[in-house]
């Protein structure tokens, strides 16, 4: 049945291009971000939130093991997690078609043979073996087509990994299949996860060498033959991965596949629909797909699945995801999915609520399923989906254990102090939800103790309130970092001596260049402006992030001495600033929610702040058949100040929107000039 709706919507794809509609997916460039240190991301074949991420390790490589700016190819293999630092992870069972070598680290290629579109990846070798790569959600399907030769090879590291190998064992199935188990280092080096393949070939791989944890598959090939593999992988067992390949994806063609995923990442970002300049929806639809490769679905529903406790456990009628970075991703892009996807939504509260259940770590634990990064603020995650109408998950089981989890929060550094006030204060929301009233007033409590750090380190700054590092802080600024305290504004503002002086140093902050957008401590506060009775500064500095040069200092690491000046947001390989991470799609966040107009400065709570969009016209496909549009006249690269609003028709004069109101559908439309009006939005009630 799923195979039979998936062609369906395949030929009305089709059909709507042949009428000369442009597909979504066709504005996604996967090259974007992948050069250099300018993202860390990667074009490799996948499907949404896909298990598999089958994609080329080049030499050099890089953290999600692509660069752009590399000219040759060491393999292609099944895992990755992309912009998240260090050296990255995944990188598990790399392939290498060859031609008469046995001990080539890598391969060059003939780069402008390259092409990467959603599920699909192409690339020909110098030496004329052409590779394709495509998915489903937990097989990756390898096409090689050689030239006559025969001295063709397979080279199958089955112990590559970007973080480093734990450990790795193989076993033979038959001549066509063998099944590989691997251990490896998580991000950072901390943690570790375990995944099973079983590979299957059409060629005859009876003869072969290994060495050094390598196999080397000989076969000879006659002009154009294809050489077929699928790598199916599972977070059980080499067994059932077998048996994964063999009742789902064994008689499926590479073409089938490729057009299936194709299909379903159409289907995916075409519910949000965007009129304007080319340029903005090349970079738009590609964030946007950047939004939906992590978490990644491990199992379906009422399936095993391996536990952060090593358990093997059953899901209870919900989808199993896995892959986590939620210290830098909390903070927007999971605030979208319940708009868009609520199922899948649910799907993923399930799965935080599992970590909780099962033994969560702070960063990655020892035994995951998917190479991961940390799983700190799930909380606040879970509260933002409930606020937004994702309710079938049951927090109380695992309430305590939250609580458990704040309290023994590291917080010796200002800037660890804020992020566990903003926990306590999730945790208050939920105590409240559960009618929990004394939890509620204590946690409460505790969420103001950041006022203390606050009125020592960030009260008054100075010459040391602009150090990379300084007082221990993680990648960031004093200047940074102050402004994360979006769960208690009004409390800010009263310790800053009241609104004009907060908005006279918010001010300031801007205007010296204080503000680091490669980086995530401070990147809601562009819509701090409108808490504070100046909407048209919030719409001038998102304008002008997203669309405009910009002068940004900082690194990850350190304030350059030189800065850049230049769009942070480019349609390029380069496509963000240097140093500037993805963070398991933080940095893609901003930018679709940012050019919609939308942004959740306080996750948890069920509204969006408001600003212009970069687009004319914005359509968003609700679950419930309806649709919300925000549409924006007057719009050119002057004019995007908002002179007036209005709701359905209805006079709007406040500069946020809530989820309800978004969820009824309805029109919100904008009239922009290129001055700004000082009267609109400035008494919000």
């Amino acid at each position: 049945m799923v195979k039979i709706f998936m062609t369906i919507l395949g030929l009305l794809l089709f059909a709507a291009i042949a009428q000369g509609q442009t597909a979504v997916t066709d504005y996604v460039d996967l090259f974007i971000c992948t050069s250099g240190d300018h993202g860390q991301l990667d074009p490799s074949a996948t499907v949404p939130f896909g298990m598999i991420k089958l994609g080329p390790d080049t030499d050099p490589g890089n953290h999600s093991g692509y660069n752009y700016l590399a000219n040759k190819i060491a393999g292609f293999s099944h895992n990755r997690i992309g912009g998240t630092g260090c050296d990255g992870a995944g990188g598990n069972l790399r392939i290498l078609p060859a031609i008469g070598i046995l001990n080539s680290e890598s391969q060059p290629v003939e780069k402008q043979s390259e092409i990467a579109s959603p599920c699909y990846y192409s690339i020909t070798f110098s030496n004329k073996i052409k590779a394709e790569l495509t998915a489903t959600n937990q097989t990756g399907f390898h096409r090689y087509t050689f030239p006559s030769s025969d001295q063709s090879y397979l080279k199958v590291d089955f112990a590559s990994s970007f973080g480093g190998t734990i450990s790795s064992s193989k076993r033979n199935v038959n001549n066509h299949e063998f099944t590989v188990r691997v251990a490896a280092k998580n991000v950072c080096g901390i943690g570790r996860y375990i995944v099973n393949y079983h590979v299957w070939c059409n060629k005859d791989l009876s003869r072969y060498i290994e060495k050094e944890n390598k196999l080397f598959f000989q076969f000879p090939t006659k002009e154009n033959e294809e050489v077929l593999l699928q790598v199916t992988a599972s977070t059980i067992s080499e067994d059932d991965a077998r048996q994964e390949w063999l009742s789902e994806t064994k008689d499926l063609s590479f073409d089938e596949v490729k057009q299936n995923g194709a299909t379903r990442w159409e289907k995916l970002l075409s519910k949000i629909k965007v009129e304007g300049k080319e340029e903005y929806k090349t970079i738009f639809y590609t964030h946007l797909y950047h939004l939906f490769l992590n978490p990644v679905k491990t199992e379906n529903r009422n399936k095993l699945f391996r536990a952060t406790s090593g358990q093997i456990v059953k899901s209870e009628n919900y989808t199993h995801y896995d892959c986590w970075s939620m210290w830098d991703s909390f903070r927007n892009k999971f605030s979208l999915y319940p708009l868009l996807i609520p199922e899948i939504t649910s799907d993923i509260a399930h799965s935080l609520v599992d970590l909780y259940k099962y033994g969560k770590p702070y960063w990655s634990g020892y035994n995951e399923s998917v190479p991961t990064v940390r799983t700190e603020h799930s909380i606040i995650t879970l509260l933002d989906f409930y606020q937004r109408g994702i309710t079938d998950f049951d927090i109380e089981p695992v309430y305590k254990k939250m609580g458990t989890e704040i309290t023994n929060m590291f917080d010796k550094t200002p800037d660890t102090k804020l992020e566990q006030s903003y926990d306590y204060w999730a945790l208050a929301q939920f105590a409240k939800i559960l009618g929990k009233e004394a939890d509620y007033q204590l946690f409460l409590q505790k969420s103001n103790e950041y006022k203390v750090v606050w009125k020592a380190k960030f009260q008054h700054m100075d010459e040391n309130s602009d150090i990379m590092h300084g007082d221990g802080l993680y990648e960031g600024t004093l200047w940074q970092y102050r402004w994360h305290t979006q769960f208690d504004v009004e409390g800010s503002i009263e310790m800053m001596g009241g609104k004009a002086n907060y908005t006279k140093e918010l001010e300031y902050f801007f205007d010296n260049h204080l503000y680091n957008h490669g980086n995530e401590p401070d990147i809601h506060a562009p819509f701090m402006f409108n808490l504070v009775g100046k909407p048209w500064l919030t719409q001038k500095w998102v304008n002008k992030i997203l669309t405009k040069d910009m002068y940004q200092y900082y690194g990850t690491h350190e304030k350059w001495g030189k800065p850049y000046l230049g769009h942070i947001y480019k349609d390029s390989p380069e496509g963000y600033i240097l140093e500037m991470d993805d963070d398991e799609g933080a940095m893609s966040g901003w930018y679709v929610m940012a050019a919609m107009g939308l942004y959740p400065v306080l996750v948890g709570c069920p509204v969006f702040q408001l600003s212009t969009p970069i687009f004319d016209k914005v359509t968003i496909e609700l679950p419930n058949s309806k649709e919300f549009i925000i549409k924006a006249n007057g719009l050119n690269d002057q004019n995007f100040y908002i002179q007036s609003a209005s709701l359905n028709g209805n006079v709007f004069n406040q500069t946020f929107i809530s989820q309800d109101d978004i969820v009824s559908g309805g029109i919100l439309e904008f009239n922009v000039s290129d001055l700004p009006n000082k009267e609109w939005g400035t008494n919000n009630k």
